[in-house]
């Protein structure tokens, strides 16, 4: 992976040949940089190709700090931090046993079944080690936006679940693997 090389990012978001993180764990928040409008009205702007997000760790293994994702690490803005967003927040309440989100969806369709799933993936960039994507898939075909039209668009029983299970997430600031989630915070 590339060095990081913008030099407003700290480096301890560096990713630095840090390893890929594979398991999530109960109680690790996700954070979100969004509008306002997103955060009232998710249905509005969820994007059902991949959703970013930058994952905190744990006590014992900060990764980053909520307001680190208002960080731009795109090398061609002029701007180091993203001053008009606001930050959404989800803790992730269950997982598979496995401790990844991992959701499947089905659909038949003129005697054909369709299977989409919606992971959760730790993706670091060079310059945001704690970087992680929800990616979207049909029958094993990662959705992108330029097959959109090719795989998702053409089962709208599963774009429709996904769609809210992810406004959802957004709504109740949490992500859980299980259906009907029974989660009691620690105290």
């Amino acid at each position: 992976m590339q060095e990081c090389l913008l030099p407003y990012i700290p480096t301890r978001l560096h990713t630095n040949d840090k390893p890929i993180i594979e398991q999530f764990e109960v109680g690790e928040y996700l954070y979100m940089r969004c509008t306002l409008d997103q955060l009232s009205n998710p249905y509005k702007s969820i994007s059902i190709t991949e959703l970013s997000h930058n994952r905190s760790g744990l006590k014992d293994n900060i990764l980053c700090n909520p307001d680190d994702v208002l960080f731009s690490i795109t090398q061609d803005e002029e701007f180091g931090k993203h001053e008009n967003l606001d930050i959404c927040t989800l803790e992730i309440i269950s997982l598979n046993a496995g401790g990844k989100f991992n959701k499947l969806y089905t659909e038949s369709k003129n005697e054909i079944t369709y299977t989409g799933r919606l992971e959760l993936l730790h993706e670091p960039e060079s310059c945001m080690y704690p970087h992680c994507v929800f990616r979207v898939w049909l029958n094993n075909d990662r959705v992108t936006y330029d097959n959109y039209k090719a795989t998702l668009k053409k089962v709208q029983k599963i774009k429709t679940e996904m769609k809210e299970e992810l406004a959802s997430m957004i709504r109740k600031k949490q992500v859980s693997q299980d259906d009907n989630p029974t989660y009691e915070k620690q105290l």
